[in-house]
C-alpha cells in the first residue's frame, strides 16, 4: 500500500465503503420484508394500556 498513490488509496476507500453500504441496505430491505411472529406472552411480561396494577 505503501507504493500506491493517494488518489488510488483514496479510491479503493471509496469503493469498500459504497459495497458496505450497498450490502447495509441489502440486509436491512430484506430484514424489513420477514414477517414476525407475534410476541409470545408464556410469563405475562406484556401490559396493555388498559392494565389495572
Amino acid at each position: 500500500m505503501k507504493k500506491l498513490p493517494d488518489a488510488v488509496k483514496w479510491i479503493i476507500i471509496a469503493a469498500v465503503l459504497a459495497a458496505m453500504a450497498y450490502l447495509m441496505f441489502a440486509v436491512n430491505d430484506r430484514a424489513s420484508r420477514v414477517k414476525m411472529p407475534e410476541p409470545d406472552d408464556t410469563f405475562g411480561i406484556y401490559h396493555s394500556a388498559s392494565s389495572e396494577n
